[in-house]
């Protein structure tokens, strides 16, 4: 039931990538956004009107925001000499509410803002999806921070302590070249490069950048191996002086060695060595009461895998049960940390959970920790009734539930949550399948029905639909008929958007996966004919230059 996107070094917590309801991968610009990737050369129709009122008053209040093209935006950076500050958005996404309800309501924060010119950007504005597929940006949140000729300078993330945000933002002001520069040269096999060879500044550059926010760990995790190696050769050369910092990058390196052997480690087979040496120095790390709640944004969001490669990296029992033990120490102490938000603070707890059911023989949470985690939950519900702060400990709550395997609990929850939010389709998707995980698919199409007739916005309305028809196929895979009326109706929606870039590419190319699982070995080249005609007849009016265009194009090719 993970709601978010895992965040990054300062990236924010995010929210899901597509309407898959409760199990799904967390988040973190603050900790939230997934992106970066070298910048293609996208050819780009023109930008969205960042400054214009953004879909659904999603603009965090408080900020100068640029009025205006996108492009533009880095014209006035030039005129003005500062960098750009770019904030990813979308009206639904529940880290993005909580990015309101604490680091946009920070006077040092907003003062830190007047340094740079501010554009916001959401994700259902005109040309929105094609901006972000040329600055590699999927998940909402994401903040970079670009120079006046758009090279990407830092990716900001979250989940960290809130007083760090306007250290991050004073730092990237103060960088003379981009993040992958710097990587470059810290890694780089020089005569006598040594550990602290690198200056404090370029560490501290790389420890707070984003890297799990960049577009590639989702798109090519299977290249992520070398930059583990990187980052965890960063982590060396630190000056010694920056211990948070090397061990930020060293839990950051694991995070991606752990996306690059997930098949493999999700198959049964054992950690790499490469990622075997990475888990080393982790219960050292944890055993430090000063340095574990320094990073632990870094620990709540390693992906589930990491428990399964420590338990095996580590071998002998005792070895696991010191692993688990200061595991839940560090994690109790941040889910009691007043100095992160509550959702974060829920994260912790989810993450405690995990260790525990991981790591402990019967592989089952006891009673009562159990019933002390679902105290906690309602407790800090009950007390929390600021919307947008709301939003995002919902999600939390979600996940750690599903670690629980309370699934009437958390149908509680979603059925309340629909009644009072400002976007219910959120939820309705979660409820859809939680419906289909309790064996009711009428009932779990009904919610998925819901959640796309109500959904706001062409990119949002595409990426619910398209949950929508993957539902038919599961759950009513002979209905053809239906299937077919949903996939065009759902078509028609990206062909009025115009933008198949970014979050909306991706999406077509589920509903391509859905579809062809559909065909195998039942037929339905009638209705798959229909289908491939409408999409060709989008890709169609595509300009030839743009790169896009050969993926649309390929479509149940």
């Amino acid at each position: 039931m993970i709601h978010r996107a895992a965040p990054g070094p300062i990236a924010l917590r995010r929210a899901r990538p597509r309407p898959r309801g409760l199990r799904r991968a967390s988040m973190a610009v603050l900790h939230a956004a997934r992106c970066a990737a070298a910048l293609s050369g996208v050819l780009l129709c023109a930008g969205p009107a960042a400054g214009a009122e953004a879909p659904h008053g999603a603009r965090p209040p408080g900020v100068a925001w640029f009025e205006g093209e996108v492009a533009d935006a880095f014209g006035q950076a030039q005129s003005a000499g500062r960098p750009v500050f770019l904030y990813w958005g979308a009206a639904w996404c529940p880290p993005c509410l909580e990015l309101k309800a604490t680091i946009f309501k920070r006077r040092d924060f907003l003062e830190r803002l007047k340094l740079f010119v501010p554009v916001y950007l959401d994700g259902d504005a005109a040309g929105a999806q094609a901006w972000g597929e040329r600055f590699h940006i999927s998940g909402y949140p994401t903040v970079l921070v670009l120079r006046a000729d758009r090279t990407e300078l830092e990716r900001v993330s979250g989940g960290m302590d809130l007083a760090r945000y306007a250290e991050v933002l004073d730092l990237a002001l103060g960088q003379a070249r981009p993040v992958l520069e710097t990587l470059a040269a810290a890694t780089a096999d020089a005569p006598g490069a040594a550990p602290g060879a690198m200056t404090s500044d370029d560490c501290r550059q790389l420890a707070y950048n984003a890297w799990a926010l960049d577009d590639s760990w989702q798109q090519h995790p299977e290249d992520l191996g070398r930059l583990a190696g990187q980052l965890a050769t960063a982590a060396r050369r630190c000056p010694g002086a920056n211990a948070i910092e090397a061990a930020r990058l060293q839990m950051t390196a694991i995070h991606a060695a752990l996306t690059a052997e997930a098949a493999p480690l999700k198959a049964g087979q054992p950690p790499s060595a490469a990622l075997q040496a990475l888990l080393r120095p982790v219960p050292g790390i944890l055993a430090d009461a000063g340095l574990a709640p320094a990073i632990g944004d870094t620990l709540v969001h390693l992906p589930a895998e990491f428990f399964a490669a420590a338990a095996a990296a580590y071998g002998a029992p005792d070895r696991r049960a010191t692993l688990r033990a200061r595991w839940i120490a560090c994690m109790d102490q941040l889910a009691a940390d007043p100095r992160f938000s509550a959702a974060d603070r829920l994260d912790a707890l989810r993450s405690k959970l995990v260790a525990v059911k991981a790591l402990s023989e019967p592989g089952k949470i006891p009673a009562p920790l159990a019933r002390e985690a679902t105290r906690r939950i309602d407790g800090l519900l009950a007390a929390e009734h600021e919307p947008y702060a709301r939003a995002s400990l919902v999600n939390s709550a979600l996940n750690a539930l599903d670690v629980l395997d309370d699934d009437e609990r958390a149908r509680q929850i979603l059925a309340g949550e629909i009644k009072t939010a400002a976007h219910p389709y959120y939820y309705m998707a979660d409820l859809g399948e939680l419906e289909e995980k309790l064996g009711h698919p009428d009932a779990a199409l009904d919610w998925l029905a819901r959640s796309y007739q109500t959904a706001q916005g062409p990119a949002t309305r595409f990426q619910w639909g398209v949950g929508y028809v993957r539902g038919l196929v599961r759950m009513r895979p002979r209905d053809e008929a239906a299937i077919r009326a949903a996939a065009l109706e759902v078509l028609a929606d990206l062909d009025a958007s115009g933008d198949v870039h970014g979050r909306n590419l991706r999406s077509l190319h589920r509903l391509e996966t859905s579809l062809r699982e559909w065909q195998h070995g039942s037929g339905h080249e009638a209705v798959l004919a229909t289908v491939r005609q409408r999409v060709q007849a989008i890709c169609g009016r595509m300009p030839d230059a743009d790169p896009s265009r050969a993926a649309c194009s390929g479509f149940l090719g």
